[in-house]
């Protein structure tokens, strides 16, 4: 058993200088910033966000910290808490799968609190990227050391306690004792995690739950964690060890410390991060892009097109076969919607999930959703329980033929990775309807361009009507 982890892992942390980080770190850095960006701005009109801003957004208090895309200030945690739904509201916030399979979305546990604290305490664009880089890191590795996780349990909220009170340490540039401190009252503040059937997914349960990975609450605990280290607040300097048991809390029987230590410096959580397009969770998304890339291959028409077959493993399929949508939200999880948009509409965004009754009700959506069926696949579930891989299968059939693919690498993945320019378009496209076209191409030359030593006070004040 490995002994003073958390203290040995702090060291790492502020040890940590940005004249030792990578140009291409930085530069993935950026990347991660501006698609989070969007992804929080598009999130004021979501459903999730909107909810988050109407209970909480008269709260009153220090004006300290801006509601991204919104323009309202608000005390810290508060605005956190906000950001970090609105982040998620989209559903289309980035992933980190060192396989096929999703053990974490880091930005939407790590940049809303930092952000919120770095614009309370006035830093710097170098602070922020230090704490975004190290708070990707602790997403990652403690993600990868606390899998496999119970299977009753899906819920990222829990760890994510961890990565962004690391990254507030680090943003606040603590010395080791105060950034341990900081750290265990982040672990004892952190949210619970959900059960499956908590995420409503499956008939019977729907419509879908609305909490999704709730990185609100966590933002809000670990800006609130910080605050209470500048007291005398004493807590557990010991959340990393074994023996503190904090892996079971966060939905594991499993801990492997040393995935905390291996390859430090030597490669970045945030060099393996995949970026979605879809407003969707991400496991649906192997059957869209086997779609997308069968009639690409194929160069089949949509008229042409006289059935979809679309297979996904047993357990995914079961969560995600549900039709139709009841509510917004639902969207996300129903691959037979999204599929059936993405054919119709060719460009994914918020308007997917905005306007889908409107879709639900069109001649020219219903005339494709009728053509496509989902099934459930026992050989494909095998190959996810045994490899961890993740596949999903179309099989499209016109009158002259049959055309089958089978993909589990979508684009915007790290093997497949979009453009910088790409990740740009889609902020551009997710801030415009909010901020209007002049500040959303603002926003992306000052996220590319800005100097390290800038204040996030003037980025921030962009991202406001």
């Amino acid at each position: 058993m490995m002994k003073d982890i958390t203290k040995t892992y702090i060291r790492q942390i502020i040890d940590m200088k940005i004249e030792n980080i990578p140009e291409s770190v930085i530069k993935e850095t950026r990347r991660a910033l501006l698609d989070t960006i969007g992804c929080m701005v598009a999130g004021v009109q979501s459903p999730i966000g909107k909810s988050a801003i109407q209970a909480l957004g008269a709260m009153g208090g220090p004006k300290e910290a801006t509601v991204i895309g919104d323009g309202r200030k608000l005390t810290a945690p508060i605005a956190a808490y906000i950001n970090g739904q609105c982040c998620v509201g989209p559903d289309l916030s980035d992933n980190f799968k060192p396989g096929s399979i999703i053990i974490t979305h880091p930005a939407e546990g790590v940049i809303p609190p930092v952000l919120a604290l770095a614009e309370k305490t006035g830093a710097t664009l170098k602070d922020l990227f230090l704490a975004i880089i190290a708070g990707y890191e602790t997403a990652g590795r403690y993600a990868h050391a606390i899998e496999p996780r119970r299977p009753e349990v899906y819920s990222f909220t829990t760890h994510y306690g961890v990565a962004g009170g690391v990254a507030c340490a680090k943003l606040l540039n603590c010395e080791e004792e105060k950034a341990v401190n900081l750290l265990g009252i982040a672990g004892t503040l952190a949210p619970l995690p959900v059960t499956i059937p908590m995420w409503g997914f499956r008939e019977g349960e729907r419509p879908a739950s609305w909490h999704r990975d709730m990185p609100g609450h966590s933002s809000f605990a670990v800006v609130t964690a910080a605050l209470f280290a500048d007291t005398d607040f004493k807590a557990t300097h010991l959340l990393l060890e074994e023996s503190t048991a904090f892996y079971k809390i966060a939905g594991s029987d499993h801990y492997r410390a040393e995935c905390l230590f291996e390859n430090w410096g030597k490669s970045f959580v945030l060099e393996k991060i995949t970026y979605k397009s879809i407003p969707s969770c991400y496991f649906n998304q192997p059957c869209i892009e086997a779609v997308r890339v069968c009639i690409e291959e194929n160069s089949i028409r949509l008229d042409e097109i006289e059935k979809i077959e679309l297979y996904a493993p047993t357990n995914l399929a079961k969560n995600f076969i549900y039709y139709p949508p009841q509510t917004p939200v639902d969207t996300a999880s129903s691959v037979k919607y999204l599929t059936a948009m993405f054919l119709l509409t060719g460009n994914p965004g918020p308007d997917w999930y905005l306007n889908f009754e409107k879709y639900l009700k069109s001649e020219a959506y219903e005339k494709i959703a009728d053509r496509i069926v989902v099934y459930e696949d026992k050989k494909l579930q095998k190959i996810l329980e045994r490899e961890e891989k993740l596949f999903g299968k179309a099989v499209i059939k016109t009158a002259g033929a049959t055309y089958e693919k089978i993909v589990d690498v979508v684009r915007g993945a790290d093997q497949k990775p979009f453009s910088m320019k790409e990740i740009e378009e889609k902020c551009t496209m997710l801030t415009e309807p909010v901020l209007g076209k002049k500040k959303a191409e603002r926003i992306v030359k000052t996220v590319q361009e800005a100097e390290l030593n800038s204040g996030v006070r003037d980025m921030v004040a962009l991202l406001q009507p």
